[in-house]
């Protein structure tokens, strides 16, 4: 039993240093959010290029981008972890969509633009940080997140439901039994020696991450007050999330015109390998929300 131990140890230190020495490499070969000069570059062709909005809740600051199409409703894209509002800037260009409502996409708290480096795990504070985005932009208001941002844009729903009038949610992380038990290596990330080797945006997504069961035990009695319609798009061959999770959308959204839409091929980033699935979606919520007129 003794030898047995020793070994698992080994095992779990060995895992979590190539953990650490994989996430080095990525960081540096992949950047989870664009410069301003690639944004720029990336809108030079376009007359009607989104624009960077900042506020400030007591002292936090927060950060997003807002396309203002002149229209009578928005479509505020919410990224996972981590990540930046950049993740859905494809969608800024997007017709089908710009020609019926103003684009808007935040930085979560704690990345990108809005106070980098600082974290917030609980996704109700996370909500109140969001709010004041939400009461400056037009009504109706249809709220898409992805992964991580699938939960978020639930617990906006839940908290202010004057505010929100459709939500839809992308291979999210809703059901806290189905989060995977990963405090073999989240825990140690979290302290300061061993932290330090991780990258930044890692050491700041893994705040988010290992409180996330808890996060959504807290949801689950407010699951019932959702009355606008919701959506789940979820795929079968998902490796970051289980697909459980749409069903268990199914069975929580027991109040709330629904659809839940399972991809069997389908993995975790669907919103970009089933962007048109997705546009279609969306458009189709906005006439359901607009009483069936949508030109």
């Amino acid at each position: 039993m003794g030898k047995w131990r020793k070994r698992m140890r080994i095992g779990c230190l060995s895992t979590f240093v190539l953990f650490i020495v994989l996430s080095q490499v990525v960081s540096g070969c992949v950047s989870f959010t664009m410069s301003d000069a690639k944004v720029d570059k990336y809108f030079e062709s376009e007359t009607n290029k989104p624009i960077s909005k900042f506020y400030e809740v007591d002292g936090y600051a927060m950060h997003y981008m807002y396309q203002d199409m002149g229209e009578d409703a928005s479509l505020v894209f919410v990224h996972g972890t981590p990540g930046s509002w950049d993740a859905f800037i494809s969608y800024f260009k997007e017709d089908t969509l710009t020609d019926r409502a103003n684009i808007v996409s935040p930085d979560r708290p704690g990345f990108g633009k809005s106070s980098y480096g600082k974290p917030i795990r609980s996704l109700e504070e996370q909500s109140a940080l969001l709010k004041p985005m939400l009461e400056a932009i037009p009504a109706p208001r249809v709220l898409i997140g992805h992964s991580l941002g699938g939960p978020v844009v639930a617990r906006m729903a839940m908290d202010y439901p004057e505010l929100v009038d459709g939500i839809i949610m992308l291979a999210p992380a809703l059901a806290p039994a189905l989060e995977p038990n990963e405090d073999w290596f989240r825990i140690p990330m979290r302290w300061p020696v061993i932290g330090a080797l991780a990258p930044k945006i890692f050491r700041i997504s893994n705040e988010e991450l290992v409180f996330l069961d808890e996060e959504l035990e807290l949801m689950l009695p407010l699951w019932k007050d959702l009355t606008m319609p919701s959506m789940v798009i979820q795929g079968g061959k998902d490796m970051l999330v289980d697909p459980g999770n749409a069903a268990f959308a199914d069975s929580m959204l027991v109040n709330a015109p629904k659809d839940i839409v399972f991809l069997e091929e389908s993995n975790h980033f669907i919103p970009w390998s089933n962007s048109d699935l997705v546009k279609k979606k969306i458009l189709e919520m906005l006439k359901q929300i607009k009483g069936g007129t949508l030109r």
